[in-house]
């Protein structure tokens, strides 16, 4: 490096540790602009680059080369800086030459020289070559450096005068190159990935970023503004998905951020700290603010015309963000912002929601079917993402790496490792702690560890993580998680929302916010579901109310601790209890009842109460359990014992597999005035309907199973708030009551395995049915009238002996489920099938139909086509272009030959052809940009490649394996035959499979 000028701005050469050095910039101070030269090194050094350069007039020997020497070899990049003169000086030819011998990354700035005149050493590089020989540097030396130079102006560089706007916009993109290659907006991510391939590839089809191969496509232009809020469980892995996107993405913005951590933060009242790092980080250059108010404004107007890529971390509410990125139009176009919630609601009524109409048509026109946008606001879309926990597979996978360093389990712990990473709830972090602490442990620690990931939350860091976010919810949601976590998993979630109701815990609004906080999900049968560390943290927490002494706990469900209790003779705590009484000595006395007075939940199973008496006469005074609202007695032996009771705030009595043979009290039962859940599930000895007693608020009725029952009763009429009828397998039941059509509140009827012959729907009866379920009924007829089911939304008739569906069945515009499973005298669908615009599900598994009527292309909602085992013999052409269709079951369908095109199918997640004789697949490479699930038969498929130009390319002879599967993207699993038919080039072939085909 020649310096022959002053530069004194330059800080002085200490000669630090060459290691400290991540930029070399090679000059010849005579030619390039002080300024140039002063702007390039002071951005390089605001945005965190450490950048070497020798300065102050330093006479240039052996021994400072030498250092100089060192520096190039230990920087990751070098910039030598091209300008007329530069070969004039033989140290800076000494460290181009250096630079080329290290190997180092060289990004070469042609200042005044082009690239031309740098390479084949024109202008004044001849002239100083011929000086340099003069001067007596052997012709060599000369030859080295010319080659160096040669090799150098191939490399990929800046030059000047190609940047409209000159230096200022030189310097701009050679600290944002060099911070990108430096990785300087990287944010550190595990090295122990697994699974997430799929979780990209979503997070980038809602960001708008073209994204192909695992990369992102160079080149693009962003569109609009656009926020994703991330939501999951703690320690599922929102932040590590977010590193990823964001390491991978960051270089396409004029400026990015990640802040992590917001809700501690702004807990620590740190809010002008967090808009500080923002600004920094952004603009390179920290900004002290007096006020967050100061910020907001600063943030406001002075990005507005970037393109920004900001993360936000760790977010509990969105007045957290409010002062840091509450509106995106803060932000310039193409601006993207990326929010890891604790929450799935952050941005909910925050922005104005368009119409639907409009929502719609921008999600498809944007993104494309089955998107989740949010809101819509001019150019600005808003989308929700939640992290689901992982699958067992890759649980177990990223189990090993920390159990055994990667590599595969010894068979005496295979067993034990695949229970423990089932334990862990599919959450990553709790995967990493167990695994860690078990490597190298011997058998019997895993043991332990086994048992007590059953017993309790296994790391105190994630339990904290858990508690916080339930410590954050509203006290009536506090209590509808932990009667979920202690009772529920796995309950019908219509059931204990009646309770939570009656004890006002505003169940709507409380399971809302479950579900946004990721703390309790409902799944499609409409249970209720929690991660397995939920259900123990829950546990926990009201084990911690009193660890010693259980009769001061809320709810009680372990049978150690209520036998301990039962001893007490008062137990005001107490509010919910679960309990098996299975053998006389067990069975409680009769002041059981009158020591948990505070009972608002009681289950028992088999229990015999002692000392009841059974008389009817009791006084109000005399009553147990004042408030109980749930009382769930399976296997009552005497339900004459219920009169003992005080039952004025009952609202769900189950009394299933009741054993009693005289239901001579049940008049004195149905006291019960505000009971609106009846069960009685299994009463083999119910010879008569309860209904003639039954309380007028009663909306729920379930008696399936009850199969003595004779009918219904015209009663049933009096029943005006009566949502959901379940008469399912009460086998005697011929017929229905015409009462049943003038209920104006009912929703539900499951007749399911009776005896009904048929069912009349008058024009202007069952006006709200929305679910009608009569599987297994084999006498059942349909007549026209069931047209007249206008709000009907799920038709389940499997198991009939049906041979044919009325047309009228197209006026059922509300419909949404069609399920026809194993009717064995079905063979066609009526072409008024088409007529159904919100149909989603058609299941005609084990049907004998042998074809689709041509009008099903109009289904342009459907996403699930299941006919596995029918006659089908040609892939139905109208499906083909049915853009929401995700799923597609044609396997076993013996008679299907010909074949499978599915070019026009952008949502299919699942295609199943094996069994089948399918003879070509036809395909657009695009096309699998969804499929995780394809499976084949084995033998000869010819597969046909369609580009994206139409070209097609088809191959014989090739074998698919059974399993095709993959985290959201296709990877070929195809393998060659030995020999392809017609003497094919095998090499060749699979070559042109790997290229086309494996698409990640």
């Amino acid at each position: 490096m020649d310096v022959c000028t002053n530069l004194s701005w330059l800080p002085s050469t200490r000669w630090p540790n060459v290691y400290y050095y991540e930029v070399f910039l090679s000059f010849r101070g005579e030619d390039v602009r002080r300024n140039f030269i002063q702007c390039l090194y002071e951005a390089l050094a605001a945005s965190g680059i450490y950048a070497f350069i020798d300065h102050d007039g330093i006479e240039i020997g052996e021994e400072i080369m030498l250092k100089i020497f060192e520096v190039i070899g230990h920087s990751e990049i070098c910039i030598p800086i091209f300008s007329k003169d530069f070969a004039s000086s033989k140290s800076c030819l000494k460290e181009v030459e250096k630079m080329v011998e290290c190997d180092r990354t060289i990004m070469p700035i042609f200042y005044d020289a082009s690239p031309s005149v740098v390479g084949e050493q024109q202008e004044s590089y001849q002239q100083s070559f011929c000086n340099h020989a003069a001067k007596g540097v052997s012709p060599a030396t000369i030859n080295s450096w010319k080659e160096a130079l040669r090799n150098v102006s191939r490399k990929r560089g800046w030059e000047l005068e190609k940047f409209q706007h000159g230096d200022h916009q030189l310097i701009k993109e050679v600290v944002s190159t060099v911070r990108r290659l430096l990785r300087k907006d990287e944010v550190d991510v595990s090295e122990h990935l697994v699974g997430m391939d799929h979780h990209v590839q979503e997070m980038m089809t809602r960001l708008g970023v073209h994204y192909e191969n695992r990369q992102v496509v160079e080149g693009q232009i962003l569109m609009g503004r656009r926020v994703v809020e991330i939501s999951g469980l703690p320690g599922i892995g929102k932040s590590t998905l977010v590193k990823i996107v964001y390491n991978k993405i960051h270089h396409l913005f004029e400026g990015c951020s990640f802040l992590n951590d917001i809700h501690g933060k702004v807990e620590e009242k740190r809010l002008p700290s967090l808009q500080e790092d923002l600004i920094s980080d952004l603009q390179k250059k920290r900004c002290p603010l007096r006020s967050s108010a100061e910020g907001t404004a600063f943030i406001k107007y002075k990005f507005r015309n970037m393109r920004v890529l900001i993360a936000l971390d760790d977010v509990s509410d969105f007045e957290q963000i409010d002062l840091l990125a509450r509106d995106p139009s803060w932000f310039g176009p193409g601006s993207r912002i990326i929010i890891v919630s604790m929450r799935s609601n952050l941005f909910d009524k925050q922005l104005p929601v368009e119409n639907y109409e409009f929502q719609e048509s921008a999600r498809q026109s944007v993104l494309g079917p089955g998107s989740s946008v949010v809101n819509i606001c001019d150019d600005i879309l808003i989308e929700k993402y939640e992290l689901k926990q992982m699958n067992d597979a890759h649980a177990f996978q990223l189990f090993c790496k920390y159990a055994f360093r990667g590599k595969p389990p010894p068979e005496d712990f295979s067993s034990l490792a695949r229970d423990i990473s089932l334990g862990t709830g599919g959450l990553p972090s709790v995967i990493q702690v167990v695994g860690s602490s078990l490597f190298g442990k011997p058998l019997k620690f895993w043991e332990e560890a086994l048992d007590r990931l059953k017993r309790e939350p296994f790391n105190k860091e994630v339990k904290r993580i858990l508690k916080r976010r339930y410590e954050a919810l509203e006290d009536n949601a506090q209590q509808i998680f932990l009667d979920t976590a202690c009772f529920f998993m796995g309950k019908d979630k219509t059931i204990p929302c009646y309770m939570w109701e009656a004890c006002k815990y505003d169940p709507c609004r409380g399971v809302d916010e479950l579900h946004n906080m990721s703390l309790v999900k409902t799944r499609e049968n409409n249970e209720l579901w929690m991660n397995n560390q939920l259900k123990v943290l829950g546990r926990e927490i009201v084990k911690e109310e009193n660890p010693r002494k259980p009769f001061k706990r809320s709810r009680l469900w372990n049978q150690e601790d209520i036998d301990r209790v039962l001893i007490k003779r008062k137990v005001d705590a107490v509010e919910a209890l679960s309990a098996t009484f299975d053998n006389s000595r067990s069975s409680p006395e009769c002041r059981f009842f009158r020591n948990f007075s505070n009972l608002r939940y009681l289950r028992m199973n088999r229990a015999i109460i002692k000392g009841i008496k059974q008389s009817a006469k009791y006084s109000r005074e005399d009553l147990f359990l004042p408030r109980l609202k749930w009382l769930e007695w399976q296997w009552c032996h005497k339900i004459s014992s219920l009169l003992a009771l005080d039952m004025s705030d009952l609202v769900i009595l189950d009394l299933s597999w009741s054993t009693s043979s005289t239901w001579r009290c049940w008049r004195q039962i149905m006291k019960a005035k505000n009971l609106k859940v009846l069960i009685l599930k299994d009463c083999a000895w119910l010879a008569e309907s309860p209904v003639s007693h039954a309380p007028l608020k009663l909306e729920r009725l379930n008696l399936e199973h009850c199969s003595t029952l004779p009918g219904v009763g015209r009663s049933i009429g009096k029943l005006r708030n009566l949502v959901s009828l379940n008469i399912k397998f009460c086998s005697f039941v011929q017929e229905l009551p015409e009462e049943i059509g003038s209920l104006e509140a009912l929703k539900e009827l499951y007749i399911d395995g009776t005896s009904i012959k048929a069912i009349d729907f008058p024009e202007g009866s069952y006006g709200k049915l929305e679910i009608l379920s009569a599987c297994n009924c084999k006498s059942l007829s349909l007549s026209n009238s069931i047209g007249n089911l206008k709000s009907l939304l799920y038709l389940a008739l499997d198991d009939t002996e049906l041979s044919e569906l009325p047309r009228t069945i197209g006026l059922l515009e509300n419909l949404q489920t069609l399920s026809l499973r194993n009717c064995r005298s079905l063979w066609k669908l009526p072409d008024s099938i088409g007529s159904l615009k919100e149909l989603r599900v058609v299941d005609l598994s084990d049907a004998v139909v042998d074809e689709l009527p041509r009008s099903v292309k109009y289904l342009r909602n459907l996403k699930v086509l299941k006919m596995p085992r029918t006659f089908i013999r040609e892939f139905p052409g109208g499906v083909k272009n049915l853009e929401r269709l995700e799923e597609i079951d044609f396997s076993g369908c013996k008679s299907l030959t010909g074949e499978c095109n599915i070019t026009g199918l952008a949502s299919l997640r699942v295609l199943l052809l094996v069994y089948t004789d399918i003879s070509q697949l036809i395909v657009t490479i695009r096309g699998y940009s969804n499929l995780q699930n394809l499976r084949l038969d084995d033998g000869v498929l010819i597969l046909k490649i369609e580009t994206t130009k139409g070209e097609r390319r088809q191959f014989n002879g090739c074998e698919t394996a059974r399993e095709f599967q993959a985290d959201g993207h296709l990877i070929s699993m195809l393998t060659m035959n030995q020999t392809l038919k017609q003497g094919g080039n095998q090499t060749e072939a699979r070559k042109l499979l790997v290229d086309e085909v494996c698409l990640q």
